[in-house]
Formats: structure tokens, C-alpha cells, sequence
């Protein structure tokens, strides 16, 4: 099977940690000898480390490939059964003519990267990763509505998103210009959730235009 680039990067991390550590092991040995039997001890030591490291981000490499593939799977389907399209690369909706409002946004950008029409109302939704400053990976998901009308800029309070009854996981909803967008942790489990975060974003915008 051929390995993925982050597939090998976790596995040439193990390798370096366990090789690069036994090495270091060796050249100490020359300045304070150790018994032969606590060398070899520590130098096996330092392999299994390496590999259990190895074998660690292996696993959390194909955890975030197989959740990308859900969520690509999930963003597909609501692409095709809402007269869309789902892509990952910015530039497919701008070459076609097909007329999507919502991808020019600066805000519609990331990994994967759909557009449909919901009740009427244009949709865009946008996935991107970010690495946060304990070296994990932020999962974001923006669900951006194309407004009837122009807005003025505005940001919602988070005791306000509280009272909108949005799904769970929301970070952050602000409009302006002819957009509203809703902000989301995580990408989507399953198609039913990300209907969910689409459809709450729609009722959302369509409640903030009658008001």
C-alpha cells in the first residue's frame, strides 16, 4: 500500500526518535561507560519508544484522513441533492460561469469547499484545519447564506448565539455586506448533522431579514 506524505512523516518522526536517541546513547557511552547490559537496555529502550511514537501518529494521520473523507462524502451528497457542487480548489467555481455569488468571499476558503442552493437561498460551506498552539489541529466549518440585501457589519455576542437554539458547537456568527456567515467546531460527523448546521444557518438569516 502507498504511504500518504503525513503517513511518512510519522513514520520517518519514529524513526528519527528511536535511531536518532540510540545514536545519542552511543556516542555518551564513549565519555561515561555504561555496563554493556544497561546500554543495550536504554538503546532498546529508545527503538520502542521510537516505535510506539511512530505507531501513535500513524494512527492519528489515518483518524484524520478517514474523518476527511467522511465529511468530503457527507459535503458531496448535500452538494448533489441541493443543485451544487463540492470541490477543493477555489478556482473550480470561479471558471465555470455557473454564477456563484459566494466564492468570491474571502471567507469561503479551506479544504473542502462546497456550494448549493438551500429553500432558494445560495449556501456556501467552507472546512479548513488550523494547528493550535499545543500542535493539535482546529477543525472549523463555516456555513456562509447569501443575503437578499446588504447589512451592516455585525458580530453576535456569545450569550446571544445561546439564544438562537443553533446547533451545538458554534463559535461565532456575524454578518455584513450580503453575507451571513456561522462559524462551527469540527467539520460535520454525518450528512444528518451537517444538514442540520446548514438548515439552522438558513433559518437564521431568513429570521434576521424580516426583523
Amino acid at each position: 500500500m502507498r504511504l500518504t506524505v503525513d503517513e511518512r512523516d510519522a513514520l520517518i518522526m519514529g524513526a528519527f526518535v528511536g535511531g536518532g536517541g540510540a545514536a545519542l546513547l552511543l556516542v555518551f557511552d564513549l565519555f561515561w561507560r555504561f555496563p554493556w547490559q544497561v546500554l543495550l537496555l536504554l538503546v532498546a529502550g529508545m527503538v520502542v519508544l521510537g516505535g510506539l511514537i511512530a505507531a501513535m501518529s500513524l494512527a492519528d494521520v489515518r483518524r484524520e484522513a478517514d474523518r476527511r473523507e467522511s465529511s468530503r462524502v457527507s459535503l458531496l451528497a448535500w452538494a448533489v441533492l441541493n443543485g451544487g457542487r463540492c470541490e477543493t480548489d477555489l478556482a473550480a467555481f470561479t471558471a465555470d460561469g455557473e454564477g456563484w455569488e459566494l466564492p468570491a468571499s474571502p471567507l469561503f476558503c479551506g479544504t473542502l469547499l462546497t456550494v448549493g442552493l438551500r429553500d432558494g437561498v445560495e449556501v456556501g460551506i467552507a472546512c479548513s484545519t488550523d494547528w493550535d498552539l499545543e500542535g493539535g489541529t482546529t477543525w472549523r466549518m463555516a456555513v456562509l447564506v447569501r443575503l437578499s440585501e446588504e447589512r451592516s457589519p455585525a458580530r453576535l455576542r456569545r450569550r446571544e448565539i445561546h439564544r438562537l437554539g443553533l446547533p451545538q458547537g458554534v463559535v461565532s456568527v456575524a454578518m455584513g455586506g450580503r453575507e451571513l456567515c456561522v462559524r462551527y467546531q469540527g467539520w460535520p460527523d454525518d450528512f444528518v448533522a451537517l444538514n442540520a448546521r446548514v438548515d439552522a444557518a438558513v433559518r437564521l438569516a431568513a429570521s434576521l431579514q424580516e426583523a
